[in-house]
């Protein structure tokens, strides 16, 4: 708090005036601290920081995550001051292990209120909810426009399928590997959009040979086996997209691929030959052919190859990469937006039937931050031990799941929806700016540009009475996600005591 010297006094009179003041990290015990460290609700602390591995929100701030441990599969480490805390603070944030150190609290102070996040784990991307957790907390109203949109990718399919056996699936199921997805993984995937309204996107790959120089053709593609499973994916509601001519990322000569094994395409001409025989072929998939999403193979895309897709298929508006960047990967990184060049950016946040601790959290703080569910899977998880495999693909089936279950239940008007859908969603999200007015009583928003409908997010302090141009869907206690059906949304509740 050193910086703050020369103005300590001023921000004191601030809060007590009624200003509300945060601390976004973990302070030393410097002079200032020192003055300042009663103001915050601490009564004692400790000059030795704390190194804890897990954390534990006490209060509702994270839907999805209340009352429930959090250790990063066991990764997590941060260090924290000891405190003792006043009987008037709030927390909202603890260790998750003994001794049950305050990680975020709140204090009020004359007629205003101090905040301390008291870690570091807001030092990157995917810290983000945190920002919101501590905000949620500093002000007692806070709106902000939300994508409503949840995407489950299936990656590499439709694409050709192993031949062969696999011992574990044959001993389980009766069945080889093309026998058990047809017969038994497909039918358990489509089950769950009856049954919970998941609308897949799938991405097509036409084959798995590692040619980058052309010839460019189908020679030895099973269209059987596509035709099928295209067929299906559309009658259970989902959509194709495009994933590659085969699985060698659109990267020139020189592409630092950071240690993955792939090929680099000779020139942008190649690049473009390859992408239209993927398109020819898949033409030949659909009655009505229409591509608007791709996803780049295993996340990389070059700079030429971004430009050879808008020259090659001007129709693609999507692309698809990761939300997070994965250390030691030079993979396309993305946030949920509207590009300079036209494209939307519809980053995948999360992977796998068998989430892990990190990626649940990671998509809990998603859904509190954009409102959205974006999750990819490959049909040859269940072939891999590291990605669950080991566990059967009915234990990974239950997990997933159960996953999707607690999603829904926690946000039931989360709307599942195709790529092209989520990325219509996006681009009014990237677009929107609201206006807020505020009374005693109620809450007047204006928003802009405004087609028919707009969703944003609202937590609030004050207790909701009614609404107009708009509907109300509470979360959790206090935190509600509203569909705006006009520009002008008012708000009534009820006034503060």
């Amino acid at each position: 708090m050193l910086p703050l010297k020369h103005d300590i006094m001023k921000i004191s009179n601030w809060i007590n005036d009624g200003g509300h003041f945060g601390l976004m990290m973990s302070q030393q015990s410097d002079e200032v601290f020192r003055i300042f460290y009663r103001k915050l609700g601490i009564i004692e602390y400790g000059l030795e920081f704390y190194n804890f591995k897990s954390i534990e929100y006490v209060t509702n701030l994270l839907p999805l995550f209340f009352n429930t441990k959090y250790d990063e599969d066991g990764l997590l480490t941060d260090y924290a001051m000891p405190v003792q805390l006043e009987k008037d603070c709030i927390v909202h944030i603890t260790t998750a292990e003994e001794p049950k150190l305050p990680l975020l609290w709140e204090h009020p102070f004359g007629k205003g209120r101090t905040v301390v996040f008291n870690t570091s784990l807001m030092n990157n991307k995917a810290g983000r909810g945190f920002v919101l957790s501590i905000l949620f907390a500093l002000e007692d109203t806070i709106v902000y426009p939300i994508i409503n949109a949840g995407m489950v990718y299936i990656d590499d399919f439709p694409a050709p399928q192993p031949e062969g056996k696999n011992q574990a699936l044959l001993d389980a199921y009766g069945y080889d590997i093309k026998g058990f997805y047809r017969n038994h993984w497909w039918p358990d995937m489509k089950q769950l959009t009856w049954k919970y309204g998941l609308r897949y996107t799938g991405v097509l790959i036409e084959t798995y040979n590692d040619n980058v120089e052309g010839p460019f053709n189908d020679k030895g593609v099973d269209n059987v086996l596509l035709k099928f499973y295209t067929s299906e994916l559309l009658h259970s509601g989902g959509e194709l997209g495009l994933h590659g001519y085969n699985h060698m990322p659109l990267c020139p000569d020189g592409f630092p691929y950071q240690g993955e094994n792939y090929k680099t395409w000779p020139s942008t001409e190649k690049m473009s030959e390859g992408l239209q025989e993927l398109v020819r072929y898949g033409d030949t998939l659909l009655l009505e052919p229409r591509f608007s999403t791709y996803v780049p193979p295993s996340n990389y895309l070059s700079d030429q190859g971004r430009q050879t897709i808008r020259e090659t298929i001007p129709q693609i508006k999507v692309i698809s990469g990761l939300y997070l960047r994965e250390e030691g990967v030079n993979a396309l990184v993305q946030e949920f937006r509207e590009e300079p060049d036209g494209f939307i950016s519809v980053p995948r946040v999360t992977s796998g039937f068998v989430p892990t601790d990190f990626s649940r959290f990671t998509m809990a703080q998603e859904l509190l931050l954009h409102g959205v569910f974006s999750h990819f899977i490959h049909p040859d998880d269940l072939l891999d031990e590291l990605r669950g495999a080991s566990l059967g693909w009915d234990k990974m089936h239950e997990v997933f799941l159960d996953f999707i279950k607690e999603v829904i239940n926690t946000y039931p008007v989360l709307r599942f929806s195709t790529s092209t859908e989520g990325a219509a969603a996006v681009q009014r999200y990237d677009r929107l700016t609201i206006h807020r007015k505020e009374t005693e009583d109620a809450l007047d928003l204006s928003l802009s540009p405004f087609y028919d409908e707009a969703w944003m997010a609202l937590r609030t302090r004050n207790p909701l009475i009614s609404i107009e141009g708009g509907e109300i869907h509470e979360i959790t206690s206090g935190f509600y996600w509203i569909k705006a059906n006009s520009p002008e949304v008012h708000i009534e509740w009820k006034a503060k005591q």
